[in-house]
C-alpha cells in the first residue's frame, strides 16, 4: 500500500526531521563556507555591523546606520560618508531565501529538490542559530510566498519550517510554472538590513541579468552564501533511451540515441552551470553545490570542513 502523500520520503517536508538536524551538527560552523572563496571580506568567523568597543572597519554609510559610528576621519579624506564597523555585538540577523518554484519539485532519484532544499536549509539554520543569530526567512513557492521576521531564540527558524512543510503540500505537478527566483531576489532586496548574513538557497533556473542586479545590490551591504540545488540529470549526461514528458497537460517524447545530435543537453546543462559559476565568481560568493540524489547532511558536513 502506498504511503499517504503527506508522508512520502523524499518529497514531504516534516518538521521533526528538520528539528532532528540539530543533533548531527556538532563541531560545525558556518565560518567555514567563506573559507571556500576569496571571500570579499577575508575569512573571518564573524563579522559585527553592531556598536561595541573593538573597531574592525569602515564601510560606506547606508540608510539606517547609527549616526554615531560615522567616520568623520574618512568622510572628511574621501568627501563621502563612512560608518564604523565594531566587533562587540556578536548577534546579527541571518535569513534564509529559499526558492521553491515550480522547477525544484523534481527528482529523478532519492529526493525531490524541494525536499534537499529544505534539508540543506535547516542545516545552515541550526548552524546560525547555534551562532546566536536572529534568524528570519523568505520562502516562495509555485503560488505564494511567505515572510518570517528574524526573531530571537529558535523562533524564527521554527516558523521557517513550518512554511516549508506547508510548501510541500501543494498540487503536484504545481499549477504554476512560473519561474519565482527573481520574486525571491526582489523580495529579499525589500526586507533585507544592511550587515545581514543571507543563505540563498535554489536551483537557479530562470537565472538572467535581472538576477545579477539583484545579487549585486545585495552584495555591496550583505554576506551571502550560495547553495545550488540540483539533480544529476541537470548536470550528466543522459542514457540513451526514449524519455517521455508531460507539459501542459499533454505527453511529450525525447528520444537520446548517444550520436552528436544530443549535444544541445550537454551546452544547456554547462550554461547552466557556468552562469551560476560565473555569478559567485564575479561577486566573490561562496558556492555550495547540493545534489537531491545524494545524502544531504554528508555534503553540507563535507563543505563546512573544508
Amino acid at each position: 500500500m502506498a504511503a499517504p502523500a503527506e508522508k512520502l520520503p523524499g518529497i514531504s517536508i516534516d518538521v521533526d526531521d528538520l528539528i532532528s538536524i540539530r543533533s548531527h551538527l556538532s563541531g560545525l560552523s558556518l565560518a567555514n563556507i567563506r573559507r571556500r572563496a576569496s571571500y570579499r571580506s577575508g575569512a573571518r568567523d564573524k563579522r559585527t555591523r553592531g556598536r561595541g568597543m573593538e573597531y574592525e572597519e569602515t564601510r560606506a554609510y547606508v540608510a539606517g546606520d547609527d549616526v554615531r559610528t560615522m567616520d568623520w576621519r574618512v568622510m572628511a579624506r574621501t568627501g563621502e560618508a563612512h560608518t564604523k564597523i565594531y566587533a562587540e555585538e556578536k548577534e546579527r540577523r541571518f535569513l534564509l531565501a529559499i526558492d521553491l518554484s515550480a522547477s525544484m519539485f523534481f527528482g529523478t532519484r532519492r529526493a525531490f529538490k524541494s525536499w534537499a532544499a529544505a534539508q540543506a536549509a535547516a542545516h545552515i539554520g541550526w548552524l546560525a542559530s547555534f551562532a546566536g543569530d536572529r534568524i528570519g526567512g523568505l520562502i516562495v513557492t509555485p503560488e505564494i510566498h511567505h515572510e518570517v521576521r528574524p526573531g530571537k531564540s529558535r523562533s524564527g527558524l521554527l516558523s521557517v519550517f513550518h512554511h516549508l512543510t506547508e510548501a510541500s503540500r501543494i498540487q503536484l505537478p504545481p499549477t504554476s510554472k512560473d519561474c519565482r527566483l527573481n520574486f525571491l531576489l526582489r523580495e529579499l532586496q525589500r526586507v533585507v538590513k544592511p550587515g545581514s548574513i543571507v543563505a540563498l538557497v535554489t536551483d537557479f533556473i530562470g537565472i538572467d541579468d535581472e538576477t545579477l542586479e539583484i545579487i549585486s545590490a545585495l552584495t555591496r551591504h550583505n554576506d551571502i552564501n550560495i547553495f545550488w540545488i540540483h539533480d544529476e540529470s541537470e548536470i550528466r549526461a543522459w542514457a540513451s533511451g526514449f524519455y517521455p514528458v508531460l507539459s501542459g497537460g499533454h505527453r511529450h517524447g525525447i528520444e537520446f540515441d548517444g550520436s552528436n545530435k544530443d549535444d544541445w543537453l550537454r551546452q544547456c546543462q554547462q550554461g547552466h552551470q557556468n552562469r551560476i559559476e560565473t555569478l559567485c565568481s564575479r561577486f566573490k560568493l561562496p558556492l555550495i553545490p547540493v545534489c537531491c540524489n545524494q545524502d544531504i547532511s554528508q555534503q553540507i558536513t563535507q563543505a563546512l570542513k573544508v
